[in-house]
Parts: C-alpha cells; sequence; structure tokens
C-alpha cells in the first residue's frame, strides 16, 4: 500500500517528526513523539541506508489487541538494509480517521 512506503519513507529519511505527526491518534497515545524519535535512532539507524523493499504480505482485520473495532490492515515488506541483509518490516494501519494512518511499526 502506498501509504506505508511514502510513511516509511520519512523514517528512511530520519523525519521522525513527521512521521509521527502523520501517525494515528492510537499511535500517538501510545508512543510520546520523544519516545518515538529514541527508538528509531537505537533501532532503525544503525541498519544503515534501505536497498531493497518489497511486498510481503497484506492482511486485513477488523480489530486489532487494545484497539477499538474498525478497518485495520498489516502490511509486511521484505527489505534490506546496508547493515541488515534480510529483515522483515512491519506496518500497521488503521482508517479510524478517515484515512489510513500508521498504528504500528516493527522490525524483525
Amino acid at each position: 500500500m502506498h501509504r506505508a512506503k511514502s510513511w516509511l519513507a520519512l523514517i528512511d529519511n530520519g523525519q521522525y517528526q513527521q512521521s509521527w505527526q502523520q501517525a494515528d491518534s492510537l499511535f500517538k497515545q501510545t508512543m510520546p513523539q520523544s519516545n518515538w524519535s529514541k527508538a528509531l535512532k537505537q533501532v532503525r539507524v544503525p541498519l544503515g541506508k534501505v536497498v531493497l523493499r518489497k511486498n510481503l504480505s497484506l492482511m486485513n482485520y477488523d480489530s486489532l489487541p487494545g484497539t477499538p473495532d474498525g478497518e485495520y490492515v498489516i502490511i509486511q515488506f521484505q527489505s534490506q538494509f546496508m547493515n541488515k541483509d534480510h529483515a522483515v518490516e512491519t506496518v500497521s494501519l488503521s482508517k479510524r480517521s478517515g484515512q489510513w494512518q500508521p498504528i504500528g511499526y516493527f522490525i524483525n
């Protein structure tokens, strides 16, 4: 989904404040902006630049743990970074606000 990739591009470019601002209010309530920037600097920065990112899976849900019922999608990307050859990035999106907004991001 284009929305997830454009949001990841903000993170790739170190635009952590903008990525936080574009996230859903659920995300903002559980992840203060200062914690978000700190977490990305600790986890994402050491991986280096993105070499490759391709769609791996997309799954739709009516609810997720700890969230109200609604429209959700979880997208996984197979990613390669300068300092990590094989990674899976997972982005969760919610349509609670009327448009798709990120509510979660994980790298394995």
